[in-house]
């Protein structure tokens, strides 16, 4: 039988996605194991619920997301150098309640170790599919993380090693202290312009231009050694290398395309028309200038706001208000923030949403004394405040204080009491709409 190796999703794996697709709540990965299908190949199956043999078990290094399609997820295991002695066979994924998520089987790796002159340590990865994105939570632990020499070269850059400074400011030191350095404007520059030029020989008719070669701003066009002005010819809207010229010239008229001339015609930036359109970096210049776009201002709201929305879908950034029991790690802010208020989750790794579904909400007494003795947070049941009903006799006889008969027995007018027929439906509430309960994460 020739070597068949997979990644599937477990029955629970399944179910999980369908259930997190249904409430919102994103999947968060917690820990890879690894094992030797005690000796034998491992041939994966959806009711697997644990590994054949597990050899051995870390957090997930990293859960990433594969730029050309987005529903296709890889896992990272980091497997110690003075882990080893071990054949590896078989793998598997684990969430947060500690169930088989993803299993799969490896081809026969030997994994040594330091005895076995092993160095270095040893990097698992392990490939599967979703139907939603937004049923898996990306995330980095970074008590937990190790950088592999990927990771390294696709992160580690000169953006990331000197961020900050703009366009044509340098880097200089401040101080004689090691790393304390600003970017500045330079001072004292010296500028070396190197004017490219290309020649072309024009066809009869001819008015658009394609030059071989564009990289720099700015050009000054010559037909015969005569430069034309500005509205003598046009660039192309799309391609930097096209260009139409506003009359045609006779056969073999050499054209002369100057680029970063001193004389050439360079756009200004910013121009008033564009109305901010030419802004090269965006979000670079809204961080310089400490705004928030308007994705951002959208979404603004601290953790633990509850708010209530006319649609049946929590929007982005937020979860439904209905109980759930999410992870303490992935939604670490709201967790910060409102704690196990609304309940404990497993103990461990999770903590309860509150149960906002058919509640009215009422403002905490927070010391006020009108609704004492309350936790923040805490549940009330309905309740009618104490009251009672007066009740008219009928004297029959005209008289006051004369008796009557009635139920068996003689009363005294004024002195009997009777229930009133009951009235009304199941419980005690205002006119009201429903709308969707959500909390900011």
């Amino acid at each position: 039988m020739s070597a068949f190796y997979k990644t599937i999703h477990t029955a629970y794996g399944l179910a999980r996605m369908a259930q997190a697709e249904a409430a919102g709540v994103p999947i968060v990965l917690a820990e890879i194991a690894v094992g030797d299908g005690n000796g034998n190949p491992v041939f994966p199956t959806e009711s697997m619920t644990q590994l054949v043999r597990e050899r051995f078990r870390a957090p997930v290094n990293r859960v990433y997301q594969d730029p050309a399609n987005p529903l296709r997820f890889t896992a990272e295991l980091v497997i110690p150098a003075d882990v080893g002695g071990i054949t590896l066979r078989e793998i598997g994924i684990f969430d947060t309640d500690g169930s088989l998520f993803v299993v799969g089987n490896l081809p026969d790796t030997y994994k040594p170790t330091g005895l076995d002159g092993a160095y270095a340590d040893t990097v698992v990865r392990t490939e599967f599919f979703v139907a939603n994105v937004d049923v898996v939570t990306l995330q980095i632990d970074p008590s937990v993380a190790v950088a592999t020499h990927t990771w390294i070269l696709n992160n580690i850059t000169p953006g990331w090693l000197l961020p900050g400074g703009n366009t044509f400011q340098i880097l200089r030191k401040r101080s004689n202290a090691d790393g304390d350095v600003e970017w500045h404007d330079p001072d004292v520059a010296n500028i070396f312009v190197d004017t490219i030029e290309e020649t072309q020989t024009l066809a009869a008719g001819q008015t658009i231009v394609d030059l071989a070669v564009v990289n720099t701003l700015g050009l000054a066009v010559y037909i015969d050694g005569i430069r034309l002005r500005a509205d003598q010819w046009t660039a192309d809207p799309l391609d930097a290398a096209k260009l139409t010229l506003a009359t045609a010239y006779p056969a073999g008229t050499k054209f002369v395309g100057a680029q970063n001339e001193p004389a050439g015609n360079l756009p200004e930036p910013l121009q008033r028309s564009k109305n901010l359109a030419d802004v090269l970096d965006r979000p670079l210049a809204r961080q310089n200038i400490d705004v928030f776009s308007r994705a951002e201002t959208r979404q603004m709201a601290p953790p633990g706001l509850v708010a209530f929305f006319a649609r049946s879908a929590a929007p982005t950034g937020w979860l439904k208000a209905n109980g759930a029991a999410i992870s303490r790690t992935a939604y670490a802010e709201l967790f910060a923030a409102i704690g196990t208020t609304f309940g404990i989750g497993d103990g461990a790794s999770t903590f309860n949403l509150p149960d906002m579904r058919g509640e009215f909400v009422r403002g905490w007494d927070d010391g006020r004394g009108i609704d004492a003795e309350r936790a923040l947070g805490s549940w009330q049941p309905d309740e009618f405040k104490a009251h009672a009903h007066g009740t008219k006799f009928d004297n029959r006889n005209g008289i006051d204080g004369d008796a009557f008969y009635k139920g068996g027995r003689y009363w005294a007018d004024g002195s009997a009491g009777f229930d009133t027929n009951p009235a009304g439906g199941a419980e005690t509430r205002p006119r009201n709409r429903a709308l969707l309960a959500c909390i900011k994460w």
